[in-house]
């Protein structure tokens, strides 16, 4: 039988710096002095998948810093109890599927509680590949308040 100790370890060790990039990120959402990004590397691509206004990939964190955060952040409520919690790791090697819940709100403190799809690529430690999948359809509601209508049959 083949030893995969070499293999389960890396998995393991990817999925700890995914579940530091949570853990960052609640407490930054939460009022911490934390950057919420520093498991992410330099060259990092960062995709939000959708049609949404946020939607894109941006490559490296200085574009993510620069330009996607000072999209996003006016958009969303902060409260104690916001963040994004994991519900579920899947990972094989240097890669990690994690399923999580939003918890969040808009600027007007409207509810914003999404369910998440993200994937990340983990090297040397340092997430390099983040893509964002969600119910844009909730986003469009809740986040840029737009109204949307059942299609007609």
């Amino acid at each position: 039988m083949p030893d995969n100790s070499a293999e389960r370890r890396v998995t393991e060790d990817s999925i700890a710096v995914v579940k530091k990039f949570f853990d960052d990120l609640r407490a930054a959402l939460n009022g911490a002095e934390i950057n919420p990004y520093g498991t992410f590397s330099a060259d990092v691509e960062f995709v939000v998948t959708g049609q949404t206004p946020l939607s894109g990939t941006w490559r490296g964190m200085k574009a993510v810093l620069e330009e996607f955060l000072p999209a996003a952040s006016p958009l969303m409520g902060r409260a104690p109890g916001h963040g994004l919690f994991p519900l579920e790791f899947i990972g094989e090697g240097n890669r990690v599927a994690a399923r999580a819940r939003g918890r969040g709100s808009n600027t007007l403190c409207m509810p914003y509680n999404n369910t998440y799809f993200l994937w990340f690529d983990v090297e040397n430690g340092f997430i390099t590949r983040y893509i964002e999948d969600f119910d844009s359809s909730l986003a469009w509601r809740a986040i840029f308040r737009c109204h949307l209508e059942e299609a007609g049959t």
